[in-house]
């Protein structure tokens, strides 16, 4: 398993559930699998660059960075267990003293060790006082790091988190480890990475291409079964889905006003992002959603069926239910009960209760300036019209929304990710953090710190779901549908790593994928 399954000693170390077991099972059998050929991968934005420090997060170069670099461990997104990948294991006895174990006779492409003292001189560089790097908050529980061994590293907390593990996985820039030969010239490193992943820079055209060759000497001996990568800028998600449709691309993320049309394609495999949503968020701190009957009329405003018609043309890719929103459906973290089903009346009835004392209720609407969200938002702003609410749509650029989510500068926001749980939802959700509801609920963030910090995953994930109630019951906001994104890639392209099938993640990892020929 991953972080804690129980409180006593917490062990992951090519291990899951309570103790070892053995090698996972290969996704296919050893005669099915091809080797060779170049994926061709649509991405969506250009990165600032490969050092570690300047890598954001998926879909803005994190998952090209791994394919050179790989990532120190693998988090399932469905059960938050954390599995060996680049690093051999992660340990504690107490959630507050974590040992991290690495493999031996593993080296990056430029011929340094990546030994202990390679990770150490990485994750100093995250938590160093003029870091920027968007790793250090994920981080900052570290108390003091060591080189406790030549194949190990102690970490040692300022209290217990069982959730500290994720920092090492895709799931952080942190999971990324660069040659400390190659970052001591950190500007060449930026365009020029050294990694021990799977593969290799070979080129690199900015805002157009990045090229990867296979590392012939990636420690997991007989990967990948890739030749290679090529990487292309496509900004407009048209552009991406006609590519796909077309076989330019193998791989691509398509907006969910596509997903019936690329769905329908034989030689296509669509999958819905699993964890992630779009939410309508009313600011508690100010203007008419400062009073609760507002925030829970929107409760009680939205029909899962309508909304899939809307946003995904039908309901084939989603049943319109939003219980498990943020998280994937089947995840133990989800609660049976989070949303009310739609009831126009009951909203209506709050929403007059508040107009009888304070007039028509008028509110700022802050949306993304981009055609699938401004979709979404026009749809928001009908379904509050029909209970009595006025949303006046003010659509931003992602920094301006950013800006606005930061400063608390709306009265009612679009929110949107790709992510569940710890670090991004739990943040959105905490009133330390970025605090979407703007909302000081001692309940919230008592449970919000169970659900980070238990050494037992069953207690994280009984917290979450103490966390979607209290969400519900103080109306703090509404998970309308689940992220309007989907993964969807040619049949020809085979993904997944041993023991844990691809399910549609942003984050792709590349060493066990494959093409037919």
């Amino acid at each position: 398993m991953a972080i804690g399954l129980t409180a006593a000693v917490v062990v992951l170390s090519g291990c899951g559930g309570g103790g070892a077991v053995g090698d996972p099972e290969q996704p296919t059998s050893a005669a099915e699998i091809q080797t060779g050929g170049v994926v061709q991968i649509a991405s969506l934005t250009e990165m600032q660059g490969f050092d570690p420090v300047k890598v954001t997060n998926v879909g803005s170069g994190l998952e090209r960075a791994a394919a050179i670099m790989d990532t120190l461990l693998y988090r399932d997104e469905l059960t938050d267990e954390v599995s060996p990948k680049l690093a051999k294991g992660i340990s504690s006895t107490d959630g507050q003293t974590w040992v991290l174990e690495l493999r031996d006779g593993v080296e990056f492409t430029d011929g340094t060790p990546l030994d202990a003292e390679a990770v150490v001189f990485n994750i100093q560089r995250h938590i160093a006082p003029d870091s920027t790097s968007t790793a250090k908050a994920m981080l900052s529980a570290i108390d003091t790091m060591e080189a406790s061994g030549e194949h190990e590293v102690t970490f040692t907390l300022k209290q217990p988190s069982g959730s500290f593990p994720l920092a090492l996985t895709g799931s952080s820039p942190a999971s990324l480890i660069g040659s400390p030969t190659a970052l001591a010239d950190p500007e060449t490193f930026n365009s020029e990475p050294v990694g021990a992943g799977p593969f290799a820079l070979e080129s690199w055209v900015r805002d157009d291409t990045l090229t990867l060759v296979k590392n012939e000497a990636y420690w997991d001996e007989g990967k990948p079964y890739l030749d290679g990568v090529e990487y292309h800028v496509r900004v407009d998600p048209q552009t991406r889905t006609d590519d796909l449709i077309s076989g330019g691309t193998d791989l691509a993320l398509v907006p969910g006003s596509a997903w019936a049309q690329v769905g329908d394609i034989p030689s296509i495999e669509l999958k819905p992002i699993p964890t992630g949503g779009e939410a309508v968020i009313p600011n508690a701190s100010r203007g008419p959603f400062g009073d609760q009957r507002l925030r829970e009329a929107l409760l009680y405003t939205f029909n899962g069926d309508t909304t899939a018609g809307v946003l995904f043309g039908g309901t084939d890719n989603w049943d319109g239910t939003t219980d498990c929103t943020p998280f994937p459906v089947g995840s133990p973290a989800c609660l049976d009960g989070a949303t009310y089903p739609q009831d126009l009346d009951k909203a209506r009835e709050l929403v007059e209760s508040y107009t009888d004392e304070h007039g028509e209720p008028v509110v700022d609407y802050v949306h993304y300036a981009i055609p699938s969200f401004a979709t979404e938002a026009q749809y928001v702003q009908s379904q509050l019209a029909e209970v009595g609410i006025t949303a006046n749509l003010r659509a931003v650029d992602t920094a301006a929304h950013t800006q606005a989510q930061a400063n608390g500068d709306y009265e009612l926001l679009q929110g949107s990710t790709a992510s569940s749980g710890f670090p991004t939802v739990w943040s959105r959700y905490y009133s330390g953090g970025q605090n979407w509801g703007r909302v000081a609920i001692p309940e919230l963030d008592a449970a919000l710190l169970e659900a980070r910090d238990s050494v037992d995953l069953d207690d994280r994930n009984a917290a979450w779901q103490e966390v979607a109630g209290i969400l519900r019951d103080d109306a703090v906001l509404v998970w309308i549908a689940p992220y309007q994104m989907a993964m969807a890639h040619s049949t020809d392209l085979h993904l997944g790593v041993t023991g844990h099938p691809w399910e549609g993640s942003t984050m792709v990892y590349l060493d066990e994928a494959w093409l037919s020929q």
